[in-house]
C-alpha cells in the first residue's frame, strides 16, 4: 500500500513539475473488476506541454522508485498521453 500512495504521489509531482492542469486522481478500488487502483487526469494546453509533462512524470518516477512504465502510448503526436503504471 505504501508502494502505490509513493508512486500516486511521484505522478502527481511529475505532473506538476510541468505545470500540467486539472489534475484529477478517481480511486477505483471499491469498484470490482477494474484493471487498476486509482486513474490520475491531467491536462496540457500545447502537444509539446503534454509531452513534456509525461516525460516529466516518466522521469520522477523511475528517480524516486525506480519504477518504469509497463506501456507508453501517445508520444508521436502529444495530443493525449497514456502511462501505465499497473495500479496506477
Amino acid at each position: 500500500m505504501k508502494e502505490k500512495k509513493q508512486l500516486l504521489d511521484n505522478i502527481i509531482s511529475g505532473i506538476q513539475e510541468k505545470k500540467g492542469k486539472n489534475i484529477t486522481t478517481i480511486d477505483l478500488k471499491g469498484i470490482p473488476g477494474v484493471i487498476c487502483d486509482y486513474f490520475v487526469v491531467c491536462e496540457g494546453n500545447t502537444p509539446t506541454q503534454v509531452a513534456a509533462v509525461a516525460q516529466s512524470v516518466e522521469h520522477v518516477v523511475k528517480t524516486n522508485t525506480q519504477e518504469s512504465p509497463i506501456r507508453v502510448q501517445g508520444h508521436q503526436l502529444a495530443e493525449w498521453i497514456a502511462i501505465d503504471y499497473g495500479n496506477i
